[in-house]
């Protein structure tokens, strides 16, 4: 005759094992995971009107069904305007890493995002000018995504960017001058900006 108590110990462990398999405390394997592209067009405001384009292309995956509804990581280029009196601007390479409030089968969602990367400098304008070695970009941002198709979203984003470049000057002597003059200025750019754009 079986006892009681091993009943319950039996009926205990087929529960708790079932629970466990019920939890997703990995990342997901399933077909909510998949390749994304963002293009955006930027307007910001430091001590100059600027703007700027942004595209970067990546990968969406499930981390875990507590932890959050979706997370994307990816890689891109920016063109950023600084200075438009002097034609300044800067070329990203970035990773950009966002978090999703939200699922994608939501009409709404939001997401917070940072990116890291590096550019270089220089002038459409003043002519002689080139970027000085390497600089150090860093933006933040949070953005409101409105669902127009399957896997087709228009996004709405306000963020804060820190670069900081440096632009040498080769600018030839005229008239006059017999000397060439070379001058090296830093920068350290600091911009809120104003996105709109396409995520899908």
């Amino acid at each position: 005759m079986i006892k009681r108590g091993f009943l319950l110990q039996v009926f205990f462990l087929t529960v708790l094992t079932y629970s466990l398999k019920s939890q997703d405390l990995g990342p997901s394997p399933s077909l909510e995971n998949k390749g994304y592209m963002l293009g955006q067009f930027s307007l910001g405001y430091g001590y100059y009107l600027n703007g700027g384009a942004l595209l970067s292309t990546g990968f969406e995956y499930k981390m875990g069904r507590f932890l959050s509804p979706k997370w994307s990581l990816g890689g891109g280029i920016a063109y950023t305007q600084f200075k438009p009196l002097d034609g300044l601007y800067g070329i990203s390479l970035l990773s950009e890493l966002r978090y999703f409030l939200k699922d994608e089968t939501k009409n709404w969602r939001f997401s917070g995002v940072s990116d890291v990367g590096i550019g270089i400098g220089g002038s459409r304008i003043q002519t002689g000018w080139g970027s000085n070695g390497l600089g150090l970009r860093l933006y933040s941002g949070a953005s409101i995504h409105r669902k127009i198709q399957n896997n087709t979203s228009l996004m709405l984003e306000i963020g804060y960017l820190y670069q900081n470049l440096s632009y040498k000057d080769n600018t030839p002597g005229r008239g006059w001058q017999i000397f060439q003059t070379e001058s090296i200025l830093k920068y350290h750019f600091r911009r809120i900006q104003i996105k709109t754009g396409l995520f899908f």
